[in-house]
């Protein structure tokens, strides 16, 4: 089977990197900076396929798939590396605080539960209270997941990273990747700040940053990095229980004593710095909800770079007109999400060359091998 390079180590390329090292392939992983230390730890951790995708399709299968491999993958994980990563799909709940967003949900309800989802519409008061006591008196309606939810993910980072040592991978972190190596019109590694690594593939996992790794190549994708702000209160004296959508944000209690808020969406190119209207816009955004937040005692906040497409669906699979090369990228806010599944379809591809479940989320749809051979020759 060969051994496989993978650049970029966010949580979709450590993924990737345990999965093919369980399988027996060789696997090289390296990172720019630290380890997660984008997207990834920035996130908020959330599993809600049905709340992030606004319509039946590719994407909402690929999440719900990706939810449907959590719980084996987490305890696997758990037990091979004796790390926590606080795995929870108790539920969560989106909330209408009018009447016009509660027309928006019991229709996104009507198609959910016609699609065979598990999803209840309370529009009673007593209802309301019962998942989340702590919801305010003037939420009007809330479509209920019982069975979506959130992990740490900075615990489910350390957790992948343990894995990969443990399984034999070989980890370089404050690698610089400066091109990509090509011989005979073949991809054959990368070459970098620690000098040449080759590898029979190379997969680009590089989140925000998978645009410009193919660029080295003369290859255009449509990558751009998206911020996104995120603050985190304590929980003391604020016993909340329920992930709570809103229009304005979204509260998620963790195990470890803090409540996650979020989060902007901001084109900023490259920037991760925390402003002051990002925190104004998550505090105020998400206080409607909860009142009880408002006595919250501040922690922290912190900014990532999500890897936007043009398209808003990830770029899976092999790179047209480049031998031995893919990309896994683009996951958007769902890279937590979808990782388990990303992970297991890639390595179906490279261990046996399936392509069936990336089908949707090819490459060959932005890049084509006559615009490769072009630039080639040219």
């Amino acid at each position: 089977m060969g051994d496989c390079l993978i650049v970029g180590g966010g949580v979709i390329g450590l993924s990737l990197a345990y999965e093919l090292s369980r399988r027996g392939m060789g696997v090289t992983l390296v990172e720019q900076g630290e380890w997660g230390g984008q997207a990834s730890s920035a996130a908020a951790g959330m599993l809600a396929p049905l709340k992030e995708f606004t319509a039946p399709g590719p994407m909402l299968d690929f999440g719900m798939t990706s939810l449907a491999y959590y719980p084996q993958w987490a305890q696997e994980l758990e037990e091979f590396t004796g790390g926590d990563v606080q795995l929870s799909l108790e539920g969560l709940l989106t909330v209408a605080l009018d009447d016009g967003e509660q027309a928006q949900l019991a229709e996104k309800f009507r198609w959910q539960k016609d699609a065979g989802h598990s999803v209840h519409f309370l529009t009673e008061r007593q209802q309301l209270a019962e998942v989340e006591p702590l919801l305010t008196d003037k939420a009007q309606a809330a479509i209920y997941s019982p069975y979506e939810g959130h992990i740490n993910n900075r615990m489910l980072l350390r957790a992948l990273v343990t894995a990969c040592k443990l399984q034999g991978v070989v980890l370089h972190s404050g690698c610089v990747v400066s091109g990509i190596a090509v011989k005979g019109g073949k991809v054959v590694g990368v070459d970098s700040s620690l000098g040449p690594l080759r590898a029979a593939h190379t997969v680009i996992t590089s989140g925000a940053w998978a645009g410009v790794m193919l660029d080295l190549l003369g290859v255009s994708v449509p990558v751009r990095p998206v911020r996104g702000q995120i603050a985190a209160v304590s929980s003391v004296g604020i016993p909340l229980r329920t992930v709570i959508f809103g229009t304005t944000g979204y509260v998620t209690p963790k195990k470890d004593g803090k409540i996650v808020l979020g989060a902007t969406e901001d084109e900023s190119g490259f920037q991760r710095e925390v402003t002051m209207a990002g925190l104004a816009s998550i505090l105020n955004g998400v206080m409607p909800y909860v009142p009880a937040l408002h006595s919250a005692a501040f922690l922290e906040a912190w900014g990532g770079l999500r890897p936007a497409t043009a398209d808003g669906k990830p770029l899976l699979g092999p790179v047209p007109g480049w031998e031995g090369l893919s990309i896994a990228g683009g996951h958007f806010r769902n890279g937590i999400l979808l990782s388990p599944a990303t992970a297991k379809w890639m390595a179906d591809y490279l261990e046996k060359g399936e392509r069936e479940q990336l089908a949707p989320f090819l490459p060959a749809r932005f890049v084509t091998e006559e615009n490769v051979s072009a630039h080639k020759m040219g």
